[in-house]
């Protein structure tokens, strides 16, 4: 799509962030939505934006054209991801594991992806095909939606339970401040590398595009193992213990890919991003679980904070990628990924405080 329009990283980073903004105005608005449309009415109208918004990308004839399709899918994937994340949190009472397990079909549907555009591109079929095959897979998704049970009429709420869902007791927590710092840089990161990973191996002369979509699709491979991992140890090893944790390898992973040249090399940093990135945004859900409980409002925040990251992120690593080359766009991530690592161990230390005071 970059070379076919032309584009430069510094508009390309525009779209992304185009994408992550529709993104995050479906997760802050998306509770308030269903309370007057109702819940199912809600999900199925802003995810049948998925498959508009892929389908306009198809059609549109200018780079100006492809900001208003990048927003819609924008608005699908945050609307989708709200509704899920809202829903197993309350069943689940905010348990990593259910989370975990929620966020591995995620990455599954993430690796499908790169590994279906790497076959229609090396089958010799444009990115238009690519993208009307998912537009269809969209709408598919809507349609299974409408099958569903969820709760479409507003409930008769207590009014201690319509306190709860509009109170603002979430901001006097703290672990909803960190486990939002956390989210900010980890989406930030994620969104990054997820853009400009293909454009980075093709650019730096490392790998064919082909080549970089198939390796794009080994790193959402391993999240999808790292993240059942996670939920395995997390009733062993203490929330915030894995943040930290998860947090430092993926820098130290992340920085021996900047480095690295050797095709092995990267696939091997690929593979330890992805294992130590796989945990990281069910567990800071959990970690502010105490937060988020019955409040519609605390969750449309935590995730509008998190979609924040993936709007500026992005961007930010076009503009610097645009005037001093993709490898120094690259380097800006790995600043956002040393901030989430410092909110990790601010957060671990928070476990210290609170047993040494018990």
């Amino acid at each position: 799509m970059l070379t076919e329009f032309q584009i430069g990283y510094d508009k390309g980073g525009m779209l992304i962030s185009f994408q992550s903004f529709g993104n995050l105005l479906a997760s802050f608005l998306g509770g308030i939505i269903s309370a007057y449309i109702g819940r199912k009415n809600a999900i199925l109208v802003l995810s049948f934006m998925t498959s508009l918004g892929f389908l306009g990308m198809v059609v549109s004839s200018t780079p100006l054209l492809l900001i208003i399709p990048f927003f819609l899918t924008g608005i699908g994937r945050g609307s989708v991801s709200n509704l899920s994340n809202t829903i197993v949190n309350e069943v689940s009472d905010g348990n990593p594991k259910d989370l975990n397990i929620l966020h591995t079909f995620f990455a599954i549907g993430a690796f499908i992806a790169p590994f279906f555009a790497s076959w229609s591109l090396s089958k010799g079929f444009s990115w238009r095909f690519a993208l009307i095959v998912i537009s269809i897979l969209s709408a598919l998704m809507t349609i299974y939606f409408s099958t569903t049970k969820i709760e479409n009429t507003k409930r008769t709420r207590s009014r201690k339970e319509e306190k709860g869902i509009r109170s603002l007791d979430f901001l006097k927590n703290m672990d909803f401040y960190l486990s939002a710092g956390i989210l900010f840089f980890y989406v930030g990161v994620e969104h990054a590398v997820n853009s400009w990973i293909v454009t980075y191996l093709k650019d730096t002369g490392i790998m064919s595009t082909s080549l970089a979509q198939k390796v794009l699709s080994i790193l959402w491979v391993i999240i999808i193992f790292g993240r059942l991992f996670v939920a395995y140890i997390s009733k062993r090893v203490d929330k915030r213990t894995i943040l930290l944790g998860s947090s430092i390898g993926a820098l130290i992973f992340y920085l021996l890919f900047i480095i690295s040249s050797s095709i092995w090399a990267i696939v091997a940093c690929i593979l330890g991003l992805g294992f130590f990135l796989a945990g990281i945004y069910p567990t800071a859900l959990s970690n502010a679980s105490r937060a988020l409980k019955g409040s519609s409002l605390a969750m449309g925040t935590i995730l509008a904070i998190a979609g924040l990251g993936g709007i500026v992120m992005p961007y930010i690593t076009g503009v610097i990628a645009e005037i001093y080359g993709i490898k120094g766009g690259m380097v800006a991530v790995g600043f956002a990924a040393s901030l989430m690592f410092l909110i990790a161990f601010i957060n671990r230390l928070r476990k210290f405080k609170d047993a040494s005071s018990g």
